[in-house]
């Protein structure tokens, strides 16, 4: 039986496990009952062939809405598992035993690196875009903040509370291991790979600090850090401080232009001081008048996604606007709903774009 965590198609999640799983599903499924022909190329790219097929398969099979989506628990999955069923699979082998988390699989390369994180269900992308943005510009930071002791096989974290006191926390092999069921910040829940794990390690701990009994699991903690947060919090949990907060202000000597540029060099000198930095999308604004309504024109939008917080890699001057380098902690670019969706996590966007638009809230810097 096929199951997905997302919904994967037309305005879906698409993360890449569950793309391949639907795509191989239809694959099996004859031409006659609306399976795709051509045979679809699995590659976990959710396009327009993978949404196609899909489509194609809801107009073959009555009682589906034609939406080009499946969701995990909708109709359209019910009938794939219905029609792509066969022969029971034969017993395998007992299953190995887990691996384990050690200080030999926490980076590749030798350090953290920004694209160490793979966001998947949490809503906690304030803090792990804030530990890319720490790994990208300061990876030492992240490194001292992890110990492993190899006798009890637990890690040692170093965090922040919100008023800036150092804590320590300890986290188990067990604590890591549901990290990984519950689809936390690492990669290791999405290929199967017990290597890079450190963002699996701080994430644990960082749950584990906001659990008030952590011995009846870190239920509590997961619920406190995965709703939102602001992007100061996560850069208080990692660093020790709330940092910067970098705002566009128009000012009137300065025309719009000169705005913009004081805004970007801002921007530019923190990370020309190795400063870690994040940007925070909210939804654009509405600039229609009653005809565009009327006639359906849309909000300009910026390519990112509302509500979110970005690692920023960097920032270039282009004639009077500037370039914003940012990466999306989702690992991708796919299921934003704003028109430029691509598989990549990173994108490039215009300063300018992100102020007329609105669709910038701020900025935040390390101190």
């Amino acid at each position: 039986m096929v199951t997905i965590s997302a919904s994967v198609g037309q305005n879906g999640r698409n993360k890449q496990p569950d793309v391949l799983a639907i795509q191989h599903a239809l694959n099996g499924i004859p031409p006659a009952k609306g399976g795709p022909l051509p045979p679809l190329k699995e590659d976990g790219i959710a396009g327009p062939k993978t949404i196609g097929a899909i489509v194609k398969f809801q107009r073959a099979n009555s009682g589906l809405i034609v939406d080009g989506r499946v969701d995990a628990a909708g109709p359209t999955l019910a009938c794939i598992n219905s029609l792509a069923g066969g022969k029971p699979p034969k017993p395998g082998p007992p299953p190995k035993p887990a691996p384990k988390f050690t200080d030999q699989n926490l980076y590749i390369g030798g350090k953290p690196a920004a694209r160490d994180i793979k966001q998947d269900v949490f809503g906690d992308c304030y803090f792990v875009a804030t530990l890319a943005a720490v790994a990208f510009e300061d990876p030492a930071m992240i490194q001292s903040a992890i110990y492993y002791d190899a006798k009890s096989e637990q890690f040692r974290v170093r965090l922040y509370e919100t008023n800036g006191a150092r804590k320590y926390i300890w986290v188990t092999q067990a604590e890591l291991h549901d990290n990984v069921r519950r689809q936390g910040g690492s990669y290791v829940d999405n290929n199967g790979k017990y290597e890079r794990i450190w963002p699996c390690v701080i994430e644990t701990a960082y749950a584990k600090m906001h659990d008030k009994n952590p011995a009846d699991g870190l239920g509590q903690g997961y619920k406190a850090i995965i709703s939102g947060g602001w992007p100061w919090d996560g850069m208080m949990a990692i660093t020790g401080n709330k940092g910067n907060t970098i705002k566009y202000k128009q000012y009137p000597k300065l025309g719009a232009n000169g705005s913009l540029e004081v805004l970007g060099a801002r921007v530019a000198a923190a990370l020309n001081s190795h400063k870690s930095v994040t940007l925070w999308s909210v939804p654009e604004r509405d600039p229609r008048n009653f005809v565009e309504k009327l006639f359906g024109v849309k909000i300009p939008q910026d390519g990112l996604v509302d509500n979110h917080v970005y690692t920023v890699l960097a920032i270039t001057r282009s004639g009077t606007d500037w370039n914003v380098k940012v990466r999306n902690p989702w690992g991708t670019n796919m299921g934003v709903g704003e028109g430029q969706d691509k598989a990549s996590a990173y994108m490039t966007v215009s300063l300018r774009k992100l102020v007329t638009t609105g669709g910038l809230e701020s900025f935040q810097t390390s101190k």
